[in-house]
């Protein structure tokens, strides 16, 4: 019962971490072929602006396509996918902990499920609660 609430819980955090990327890469997708699609049309009434107001036409030349600046790797790493490669790791850990009866490696995965919960924040940290509470009956079992 303990690895079923471990495995669900980890399930869960793994998703609340990596699809709001997967959709977010989908919409700057979708709004980059938007904006190769009305390029053309863009530049004609930027053209056409030129013509009638008198603007210079370095203008409405780059007035065209501004695309949205994706967001650094780095923050991107260190706020998703570090903590979802510490979620996949303390649920390996805590599988064979199980497996093996071993307390250290129980010890080791409730400090990665710990420290993926300070890395992301107690709003999403909250789906990794029932895995901590579950880790902490699972010292209890071993122990017997």
């Amino acid at each position: 019962m303990l690895r079923a609430i471990v495995v669900l819980s980890s399930a869960c955090q793994l998703a609340a971490l990596l699809v709001p990327n997967l959709i977010s890469g989908f919409l700057v997708l979708l709004q980059s072929i938007m904006e190769a699609l009305f390029l053309p049309f863009r530049l004609l009434f930027n053209l056409a602006v030129w013509l009638t107001t008198g603007r210079q036409i370095s203008d409405a030349v780059t007035s065209v396509g501004h695309a949205i600046p994706p967001r650094a790797f780095s923050d991107v790493l260190y706020h998703s996918y570090g903590p979802a490669a510490l979620v996949v790791i303390g649920l390996l850990l805590f599988v064979l902990a199980i497996g093996r009866r071993e307390i250290w490696l129980l010890w080791l995965c409730f400090l990665m499920h710990g420290l993926v919960g300070f890395m992301i924040g107690a709003p999403e940290a909250a789906l990794l609660f029932p895995a901590l509470i579950a880790e902490i009956f699972a010292f209890r079992e071993i122990r017997r």
